[in-house]
């Protein structure tokens, strides 16, 4: 389909720079600029990965993760590598985030 991104493995994560998709003003989303400060390979839960918003705009706009940026996908090096699944309450620049590949296993283990 046009403007399909490959699902990135988890593996292949990195530290690093890459991307959130989101909306934060009118109806077309946009990517903007955040850093995977952690990401824990082994983990299956909701909190593969910690992220920290570097884009400038975006921290000017909402000061970090904000309500309704849940489920926003995390993009690096042209893949589709997760979402955003939470957000630090002591610090909005920072959250967590889910590795795309196990939403994938989860969904396919329960038929969703």
């Amino acid at each position: 389909p046009a403007g399909a991104v490959p699902l990135g493995l988890k593996q292949n994560v990195h530290t690093g720079g890459a991307g959130i998709r989101t909306t934060i003003s009118g109806t077309e989303p946009r990517e903007y600029d955040i850093v995977i400060e952690k990401a824990d390979w082994g983990s299956t839960g909701t909190k593969n990965m910690v992220i920290r918003i570097t884009d400038p705009e975006l921290l000017e706009t909402t000061g970090g993760i904000v309500q309704g940026m849940s489920g926003s996908p995390i993009l690096q090096d042209g893949q589709l590598i997760g979402a955003v699944t939470h957000v630090f309450v002591s610090d909005p620049t920072r959250g967590y985030g889910i590795f795309a590949e196990n939403m994938y296993e989860y969904s396919a283990e329960t038929g969703g």
